[in-house]
């Protein structure tokens, strides 16, 4: 094997289906917070899961913003304000100032404070630029489909085309989520998902809230729900991923 194929073969090819694989991923994580929002992001079962009745027992009382009136054992109506919130924010942000519940003696409150609404509009903000990222990576990722299942007279084991081997791919996905819970046991969850908020938030912008002084952060146990959520939304990505990469394959070796 000469020195030009060495290349192809171990180098250009391998680096194609990288970023394939990568455009794919993010195609598939579209694909799963779609499904986790048509479900409310099972909630549900987060609430019974991760205790959140109880945290909200413990600090609403406690609440700072007067708020200590938001029923603390009306399950249906956190269930309910956990979904506002999720449609709100898939919308732009319309709707969070009006989001409210009634107290004991009956008298509509707001949910949230302004800070809250600030920081859940950023989010609505976050949203609609992935979502244009989104179709960005799925027009670049047809591009790569059509690069892998174009007819070809002949396509050798050797090709840039031609998929790595299941070994091949079992090797870089070992490798990918070594480093991923590498990262997770040394520096943690919790300090990760803070330092991607300084990031990506606004500096002046609140969105660090003690669940005393937020029903929102009360509500998510924040934040414990998005870990849940992050592991339910990569789960069903990577399935997806597996199968379209499965079809893929599939395709290439009956050619």
């Amino acid at each position: 094997m000469n020195f030009k194929i060495m290349c192809k073969h171990l180098l250009i090819r391998p680096l194609f289906w990288c970023v394939f694989a990568l455009a794919l991923l993010v195609f598939s994580l579209g694909i799963s917070w779609q499904v986790s929002k048509a479900t409310n992001f099972l909630y549900n079962v987060w609430y019974q899961t991760l205790e959140i009745n109880t945290l909200i027992s413990k600090s609403v009382p406690k609440n700072t913003q007067g708020k200590r009136d938001f029923p603390i054992n009306d399950v249906k109506l956190h269930k309910k304000k956990f979904a506002d919130i999720v449609q709100s924010i898939h919308h732009h942000g319309d709707g969070l100032t009006e989001i409210s519940y009634l107290n004991h003696q009956g008298i509509l409150q707001k949910l949230l404070t302004k800070s809250e609404v600030q920081h859940l509009q950023d989010v609505a903000n976050l949203l609609d630029n992935m979502t244009k990222l989104w179709w960005g990576n799925l027009l670049f990722m047809l591009s790569l489909l059509i690069f892998y299942g174009r007819k070809a007279k002949q396509l050798t084991a050797e090709s840039i085309r031609a998929m790595p081997t299941a070994k091949q791919k079992l090797i870089a996905l070992a490798c990918l989520v070594s480093l991923v819970v590498a990262m997770l046991t040394i520096w943690g969850f919790t300090p990760i998902f803070y330092y991607l908020h300084t990031v990506i938030f606004p500096n002046d912008h609140q969105w660090f809230f003690y669940y005393q002084d937020s029903l929102m952060a009360s509500l998510m146990k924040a934040p414990d729900i998005f870990a849940a959520i992050a592991g339910q939304l990569l789960l069903v990505a990577l399935l997806l991923a597996l199968i379209i990469d499965a079809i893929l394959s599939l395709y290439q070796r009956q050619k």
